[in-house]
């Protein structure tokens, strides 16, 4: 009788150690996604990642995306990385430079992954558990397109104080300007009350950086430059076309791609300080001569070839 068990428990060893290892290779994957608010830039660069994320482990593996989109401010940016902390996921992957410098702030050891920075070389996000993508996008290019369009003597920065990604690019934007002898007026938006001084500034032209305070108010902003006949360039793209006569940046999809291609070698066991990070340097430039025919401009010929994209 007991030599007729063994065999039988040795089966049934055999196929729950099987089941077992079933199991733990189809062991659901955690990452932690931080996007600001609702800005579409990000969300077609979290579009790009998921999609590329599912792809590369499609019938491997279960990967839950858990995303938190913290209001712009330095409060909700450190509660959402600390959710995802609590919530000890495997990874977490950041759009933009303030989120990514709440989660560093943390000193977690979870992996990050960072996306949507600008300059990232510049950004100071650098250590042995972080990789990431961002972009750079040639600002003297705005400044020579206005010129050619109209008379420039004063140009109005919108940015926020409160992003460290968007007053880099204040200051980029200022000290191109003064090479040209033009004036710069800062216009910081903090809160929605912040879009009160474009009501008070009348200046030639407005460039709106990469700020996601500023985006969540894109509308409002432009609403008020059309009433008072000032056009703005920005470095998000105007997915909408709701308003913004140019437009110069890096594809989102790219980065959300490039993001996911990090975050799938580190989930398979490689180590983020061995992963290079990368900036994104391809634009694409788009004219809105619906827009042109509002404020009275008239985009040359030779300026429209170098478009990759015309609204008309």
């Amino acid at each position: 009788m007991q030599t007729s068990i063994r065999p039988l428990l040795s089966i049934l060893l055999a196929v729950l150690f099987v089941l077992a290892a079933a199991t733990a290779s189809h062991a659901e994957k955690r990452i932690g996604v931080i996007m600001t608010g609702d800005v579409p830039y990000y969300g077609a660069m979290h579009g790009a990642f998921v999609a590329e994320i599912k792809k590369k482990f499609a019938g491997v593996e279960e990967v839950e995306v858990v995303l938190q989109k913290p209001f712009p401010n330095a409060i909700s940016w450190s509660n959402a990385a600390r959710k995802l902390i609590a919530f000890d996921v495997d990874l977490i992957v950041t759009y933009g430079a303030p989120a990514t410098q709440a989660v560093l702030h943390e000193k977690s050891r979870i992996p990050l992954v960072y996306a949507g920075l600008y300059e990232p070389d510049q950004a100071k996000v650098s250590g042995q558990n972080v990789t990431g993508c961002g972009f750079k996008v040639p600002m003297s290019s705005i400044i020579r397109y206005f010129k050619r369009l109209k008379l420039i003597a004063t140009l109005g920065i919108v940015f926020s104080s409160v992003e460290e990604d968007s007053v880099r690019q204040y200051e980029e934007m200022r000290e191109i300007a003064a090479l040209q002898n033009i004036k710069t007026e800062k216009i910081d938006i903090r809160s929605q009350t912040g879009l009160d001084q474009l009501l008070e500034k009348n200046p030639d032209a407005v460039f709106i950086t990469g700020s996601a305070l500023s985006h969540l108010w894109i509308d409002d902003i432009l609403s008020i430059l059309r009433k008072k006949h000032i056009p703005a360039a920005d470095i998000f793209p105007d997915e909408q076309e709701s308003g913004v006569l140019m437009t110069l940046f890096q594809p989102p999809q790219a980065q959300g791609q490039m993001a996911a291609d990090m975050a799938a070698q580190i989930l398979l066991g490689a180590k983020p300080g061995n992963i290079p990070s990368h900036t994104f340097r391809d634009t694409e430039l788009v004219f809105n001569l619906k827009e042109a025919r509002r404020f009275g401009i008239d985009f040359p010929i030779q300026l429209l070839i170098e478009a990759t994209k015309v609204v008309k």
